[in-house]
């Protein structure tokens, strides 16, 4: 490409992270819509450590897969394999699907009724 290695995985980094908050931001908003009022910022905390400590959790996991797979920066015997474990572990919360109870699941009834969230009130605290 043209670029140093160096200013490569700082962009990536960067670049991962953005679109990582981006992507959870509709969670946030969602949740921030459903809890009681004033507890938003607990709520917010308490979400954003999940999603901190699962990151790490899965850094962990993947680092400890890359070792005991043997695949190093000159052995990559096995590094299909890691990539397709790798992929198919973000399909792994399918599996708990069937723990959740039918609370503010869409029925027959609540299919045809649109909901519309104005985000920039959201974000501004100001409701509906």
């Amino acid at each position: 490409l043209g670029i140093p290695d160096e200013a490569f995985v700082f962009g990536d980094d960067v670049a991962l992270a953005i679109f990582g908050e981006l992507a959870f931001l509709p969670t946030l908003v969602l949740a921030a819509r459903i809890c009681p009022p004033g507890v938003e910022a607990v709520l917010f905390a308490t979400l954003m450590s999940i999603f901190n400590g699962a990151s790490a959790v899965g850094t962990e996991i993947g680092a400890a897969l890359t070792k005991y797979l043997g695949v190093t920066e000159s052995n990559f015997e096995n590094l299909g394999l890691l990539t397709i474990i790798c992929n198919l572990s973000s399909l792994y919360p399918l599996v708990f699907l069937g723990w959740l109870d039918g609370v503010g699941s869409t029925g027959e009834d609540d299919a045809e009724e649109e909901v519309i969230i104005d985000v920039p009130s959201v974000l501004d605290g100001k409701g509906e």
